[in-house]
């Protein structure tokens, strides 16, 4: 039986509309970093994605969980899915589009090696119609009415990141003592 081996929930704002995951030591700028999403889920590179949201200015949940193997099927209403793999140094972090750390350094149970990774999202689509509802309403941003109305949304807007080694691991290897 598949068992899970972290559980991690933040929120967090989608800076320019995208949130990275990625492993400590991958710098977003390298030549095997993935370019932005725009619209799509996400944008996979070697070591680090990044995952697209359709909006910037309201909080997203994040929950980042670590199974032993493939996990069992996500019950859920979720709109979108993408599966893909990354390498990571047995830790993985999220941080903003901007390079704020929002999870830094999450060790892994299953060490370093290639991860498979789901993502599911949910109400992307939602959240950006009802925030620009929410413009079309108030022309006042900075107004209590707005910013109670704002308030509402955050949050709301759901990620699940489920990953789980790629290979399972290997049994240990006993090597004995030899006589000299």
């Amino acid at each position: 039986m598949n068992r899970r081996l972290l559980r991690v929930g933040v929120r967090l704002h989608p800076d320019k509309g995208m949130f990275r995951l990625h492993d400590l030591g991958a710098d977003p700028t390298s030549v095997q970093a993935p370019p932005p999403p725009g619209t799509d889920l996400v944008s996979v590179g070697y070591d680090q994605m990044w995952i697209g949201s359709l909006q910037d200015d309201v909080e997203i949940t994040l929950l980042l969980e670590e199974w032993d193997a493939e996990p069992p099927s996500s019950p859920g209403p979720w709109e979108q899915e993408a599966f893909s793999e990354l390498y990571l140094r047995g830790a993985v972090a999220v941080c903003t589009a901007t390079g704020e750390p929002v999870l830094h350094g999450v060790r892994l149970a299953g060490g370093v090696g290639r991860y498979h990774m789901a993502v599911r999202a949910q109400h992307r689509a939602e959240m950006a119609r009802l925030y620009d509802g929410l413009l079309d309403r108030f022309r006042d941003g900075f107004s209590p009415e707005f910013q109670a109305a704002l308030r509402e949304l955050q949050g709301v807007e759901h990620y699940l990141v489920q990953l789980w080694p790629a290979q399972p691991p290997a049994p240990p290897r006993v090597i004995p003592d030899l006589p000299f």
